[in-house]
C-alpha cells in the first residue's frame, strides 16, 4: 500500500501491482486475530476437547478446555468439586452456587492456588485485577484476571487511537507507543496510544481516564475535550488453526473480546509521556510508516485490528484498495455466542 495525494491534497491509500501480486489483504490482520469459522462449533475437535462453562442455571459463559478442566482437578481437587459440577454428557461445567459472593470467594481460591501450584505459564502472569463475567447485564461472577484463558471467558477492554491532523498539509501521524519490555505479554510490540483491560468496579469511560493518566500521562481535561467514542470490535481470540488443534494447550484457548474504540484528536503541543513503566516510549508515526508497521507484523495483534478500524472508519481503507472489503468489516464485528456487558 502506497499513500499518495488525491487531487484535493488529501492523502489516500492506493493498492500497488506488488500488493496484487502478492494478495495481500488486511482481512490477514483480522485471521491473527479470530481465524475462527462461523461453524466452529461443530468441528469434530472441538467438540472433543472443548466444555461449556455455564452459569448455575446453565447460560453458557465460557469455553473450557478439557486439558485446562484436568489440570484444575489435578492441581485444585477439592476447590474445584466445590465449584464446579462437571457433566461429561454434555460437556459442561457448571457452577454450583447461587450465590454471587460465594462464587466469588470459590472462584478467588481456585485462582490462587492454580497460581501457586499450576504448571500452566498463563496464570503465573497475575494482574490482581478481577474482570467480570456478565449475564442479564449484571455481574455473574469476577474472576482474576491471569484465570481469564483457562475459563475462556468475555473480556472487555477500552482502545485509543491517537493523531494529529496537520490543518495545513490534511497529514496525518499516528502516536504510537512501544510496549515495555517487561511487559508480560507481547513486549515490546506496537500499540495505540491507550489501551487497558476493564477492571471490575470500573466503567467503560472511567476505564478510558484512568489508563490516559496511567499509561500516557494525559489529563482529564486533555481526555475530555478531544476524545470521541467511535465504537467498539468484537472477536473470539484464537491463535490456532480449527481443522488440525488438539485444544490440548495453552495456545489454543478461545476468549472472547470486546475493544471499546475511541478516536482521540491532539494538538501538535500535547505529547503523551510514559508514565507507569508499561510503555518504551511515544512516537509520531506517519500514514505510510503506520501501514509498513501493520504488514511487517509489528503491533500486537488486537492493536493492529483498531487501527484498521481507524482506517476503515476515516476513508483510508476502501472498497477500491481492499478486496475482502465487506468480510474484513463482518468479522471485525462479531457476534459473541455469550451474554455480553452492553
Amino acid at each position: 500500500m502506497k499513500v499518495e495525494k488525491s487531487s484535493k491534497g488529501l492523502e489516500v491509500l492506493v493498492r500497488t501491482q506488488e500488493d496484487d501480486l502478492e494478495g495481500f489483504s488486511f482481512l490477514e490482520i483480522m485471521d491473527r486475530v479470530d481465524p475462527l469459522p462461523l461453524d466452529f462449533e461443530n468441528y469434530k475437535n472441538f467438540k472433543e476437547g472443548i466444555y461449556y462453562m455455564c452459569t448455575h442455571d446453565g447460560t453458557k459463559i465460557g469455553f473450557v478446555l478439557k486439558f485446562a478442566i484436568n489440570e484444575m482437578e489435578t492441581v485444585c481437587s477439592e476447590i474445584f468439586e466445590e465449584t464446579f459440577q462437571l457433566d461429561e454428557s454434555r460437556h459442561e461445567l457448571r457452577f454450583k452456587s447461587e450465590d454471587f459472593d460465594h462464587r466469588n470467594n470459590l472462584i478467588d481460591q481456585l485462582a490462587r492456588k492454580m497460581y501457586l501450584e499450576s504448571s500452566l505459564s498463563g496464570v503465573k502472569g497475575w494482574r490482581n485485577e478481577k474482570y467480570a463475567v456478565w449475564v442479564n447485564k449484571k455481574p455473574y461472577v469476577l474472576v482474576e484476571r491471569a484465570v481469564a484463558g483457562v475459563l475462556g471467558i468475555i473480556t472487555y477492554g477500552i482502545h485509543i487511537n491517537g493523531y494529529v491532523l496537520d490543518p495545513k498539509s490534511k497529514k496525518i501521524q499516528f502516536w504510537v507507543p512501544r510496549r515495555s519490555k517487561t511487559k508480560q505479554t507481547w513486549p515490546l510490540m506496537l500499540d495505540n496510544i491507550i489501551a487497558g483491560g476493564l477492571g471490575y468496579p470500573y466503567g467503560i469511560y472511567e476505564t478510558v481516564l484512568k489508563e490516559s493518566m496511567e499509561e500516557a500521562n494525559l489529563e482529564k481535561s486533555v481526555i475530555e475535550d478531544n476524545i470521541k467514542a467511535t465504537g467498539s470490535v468484537s472477536y473470539l481470540y484464537f491463535t490456532g488453526d480449527i481443522s488440525v488443534t488438539k485444544f490440548n494447550k495453552e495456545s489454543d484457548f478461545i476468549v472472547g473480546e470486546v475493544q471499546y474504540v475511541y478516536d482521540l484528536k491532539l494538538s501538535e503541543d500535547i505529547i503523551p509521556k510514559p508514565n507507569d513503566g508499561e510503555v518504551e516510549s511515544f512516537n509520531l508515526f506517519s500514514l505510510q510508516e503506520t501501514i509498513n508497521a501493520l504488514r511487517k507484523k509489528e503491533f500486537k495483534p488486537n492493536c493492529a485490528l483498531v487501527m484498521v478500524d481507524f482506517l476503515i472508519r476515516h476513508g483510508y481503507i476502501t472498497p477500491e484498495n481492499e478486496p475482502n472489503y465487506l468480510e474484513l468489516v463482518t468479522r471485525m464485528h462479531r457476534r459473541l455466542p455469550f451474554p455480553t456487558l452492553n
